[in-house]
């Protein structure tokens, strides 16, 4: 039998995984056009509104008494009866595709990578590191929460040596505010979405049913470390790139040398396979709890997918994660309010162990609709 039991470290690596790979690639080109204060006040702001949405999920679970997927939790709270059963399996579609977007947008972010560092053309590049993803989430949850672990571990040594290395060159950053209120508006939205781990809550919830009283520190101490990354790497190619570029370890590179570049390509890569990793393993849980099919059956259809997508040639990197972006945040707005609402109102436990309380006021549910839907109108911005 699979060993689903995770260490606080694990899972809180699973939550960070998630969203970092988006946020460190897409947020420090668009914190360029508004300046780092507001950058901080935007990861602040994100930081908090997303607590508050993934300890929402977490309340959900903590009240339902069982480990269900999101999906079996929207039928449980929020489509009831006959017509409930149908609306449901499009909303099941519509998070199906928000899925294969962000894994397509990974796997072509990761051959990109390992094209430029091995010399391998493009769609060789993309065939070996679907195996290496895919393979680990095979093994199951323990499997890929170990090798979470070390891949946090990993980023926050490149990211470290990349800020070492800032200060061996002229370092200068752009505080002042600057640019629009659709620059800001845009910014918003990757920060959002980079922080956005809202799909692997249920294995966080299932990895540490042996200590729930962990599960709440584990996604605040595992969004704190996805944003302490996004910070750190945009502070760095603020600082020392003559001009933030869209995948912002090209500036990095160009200021510091050659061994950067090997050093951020690694870490991007690191950072793509831990979503990867995060997002491929809550797919295959929510296919087969939707279906009942195998669970290797389940692996299949929630890996193949992105890696045929790409080898069809209909979008590149931004285009997929752009598209990630606003579907999953039109879920977010249309389920999560009054999931959390039926929960608290006729859950199987009336008294779990934790809740929000007092945050889980209306006025706070407010803010949390009202967050959702400026991060979906955010992800339609060009800029």
């Amino acid at each position: 039998m699979e060993n689903r039991k995770l260490t606080f470290w694990e899972a809180s690596s699973l939550i960070m995984g998630a969203g970092v790979g988006a946020g460190i690639l897409a947020v420090p080109y668009f914190a360029s056009r508004t300046g780092f204060s507001v950058f901080l006040i935007v990861v602040i702001l994100a930081y908090l509104m997303n607590c508050l949405l993934h300890l929402m999920l977490a309340e959900v679970m903590f009240r339902t008494g069982r480990e269900l997927q999101l999906v079996e939790l929207m039928r449980r709270y929020v489509f009831r009866g006959k017509i409930g059963s149908w609306l449901l399996w499009p909303v099941f579609g519509l998070l199906v595709v928000a899925f294969v977007a962000n894994l397509a947008a990974y796997v072509s972010g990761e051959g990109e990578i390992v094209a430029k560092l091995t010399g391998l053309p493009p769609r060789a590049a993309e065939l070996v590191v679907y195996a290496i993803s895919a393979g680990v989430v095979f093994f199951g949850l323990k499997i890929v929460g170990v090798f979470e672990k070390l891949g946090a571990i990993a980023m926050f040594l490149f990211i470290l040596a990349l800020a070492a290395g800032a200060f061996t060159v002229p370092f200068h950053l752009q505080m002042a505010p600057r640019g629009t209120g659709r620059e800001a508006m845009a910014l918003y939205s990757m920060v959002m979405y980079g922080f956005y781990a809202f799909f692997s809550v249920p294995q966080a919830v299932k990895g540490l049913s042996h200590d729930k009283k962990k599960v709440v520190s584990s996604i605040v101490t595992g969004l704190a470390m996805n944003g302490a990354l996004m910070a750190i790497i945009a502070l760095v190619a603020m600082g020392v790139s003559r001009e933030v570029t869209r995948l912002a370890i090209i500036g990095v590179a160009d200021a510091l040398g050659s061994w950067a570049d090997i050093v951020g390509s690694l870490f991007t890569l690191v950072a793509m396979m831990t979503s990867y990793w995060s997002v491929s393993l809550a797919l295959a849980d929510i296919l087969g709890e939707r279906t009942g099919m195998h669970p290797r059956l389940g692996w299949v259809l929630a890996t193949l997918p992105s890696l045929l997508l790409l080898y069809a040639g209909i979008w590149r990197f931004m285009e997929w994660l752009r598209l990630a972006g606003g579907a999953t945040a039109i879920i977010i707005v249309l389920i999560t309010i009054p999931m959390y609402v039926n929960a608290r109102r006729f859950g199987d436990v009336p008294a779990p162990q934790w809740s929000l309380g007092r945050w889980g006021s209306p006025a706070m549910l407010g803010l949390v609709v009202l967050a959702s839907l400026m991060m979906a109108v955010g992800s339609f911005v060009s800029l």
